[in-house]
Order: structure tokens, then sequence, then C-alpha cells
């Protein structure tokens, strides 16, 4: 068996309606498990738990850009306030390179996580004598599943 091969973070990205965040630094993606109590007397001393209800969301952290054609803060903006539920891809583009952008830009990853989420905040941060960034977050509304090129 070979040694399992590591993926930076740099490698990673967060799509969103099919386009990747334009300027991400960080991305982030969390699966979370509510749970609820089934201790009886049968327990003993220790506390029984099952999972009531499974959640996502996700995150990203991203440089400010004005320019109008790409997927940044002005069309996040435009979703949130329209309180549409955005497709969320997150994974390995396609077209992965080490050379930056690639000139049609990134395309969707062939095996990735997917659901879709609706925009829960944007903030943007315009500090004096640095670049300006915004942070998205997303909240699953449904299911978050794994996408694979095979099936």
């Amino acid at each position: 068996m070979s040694k399992a091969k590591t993926v930076l973070g740099k490698d990673l990205m967060l799509f969103a309606n099919g386009k990747a965040l334009a300027l991400a630094t960080s991305c982030k993606l969390t699966v979370s498990a509510e749970t609820m109590d089934t201790q009886s007397k049968d327990s003993g001393i220790w506390t029984d738990k099952d999972i009531k209800s499974l959640s996502w969301s996700g995150s990203s952290d991203n440089a400010f850009s004005a320019d109008k054609d790409v997927n940044g803060y002005d069309t996040l903006f435009a979703l949130m306030v329209s309180c549409a539920l955005v497709d969320i891809n997150f994974g390995i583009p396609a077209n992965a390179s080490t050379n930056g952008i690639p000139d049609n830009g990134w395309t969707l990853p062939a095996s990735s996580y997917a659901g879709k989420a609706r925009i829960t905040s944007l903030d943007l941060n315009a500090p004096d004598g640095d670049k300006a960034t915004y942070t998205v977050n997303f909240e699953g509304a449904g299911p978050l599943k794994p996408t694979s090129a095979e099936g």
C-alpha cells in the first residue's frame, strides 16, 4: 500500500452556482450532527446519544474585487438579498494548475461535495492601509452529497 498524498489548502476551492469564488484566501466546509439523549436506566453512568439531524455549512474569506465579471461580493450580495438558494461545490477544480488561474477560469471539480445552501452572512472589511476583504457564510438547505466523475 502506498503512502496517502496530502492535498494543499490552496488546491481546494468553493464554487457558488458553478463559478469559483474570486480571490479566495481561505475556505471551509463543516458537517455537524445534532444529537439527542437516549439514556435510560440500562445505560449506567454513561450517557447515550443518537443523531437527531445532520447539517452542513461553508465559508470563504476573499480579497475584494470591484470587477463586474467575477463571482465576488456583488454577486453574493445579490444572491443574499434575494434569499436565493445557491448551488455549492467544494473540491479541487477539474483544471487545477500551479500556474495561477487558467485563461477560461476554474472549472467545477470532477469530484466534490455538493449541495444547496443559503447565504447567512456577508461581511465586507475595508481596513485603512490594507486590502479590502470579505467573508461569506453559507448554511446548507438539504443534504450535502459527494459527487464523482465516475458516477
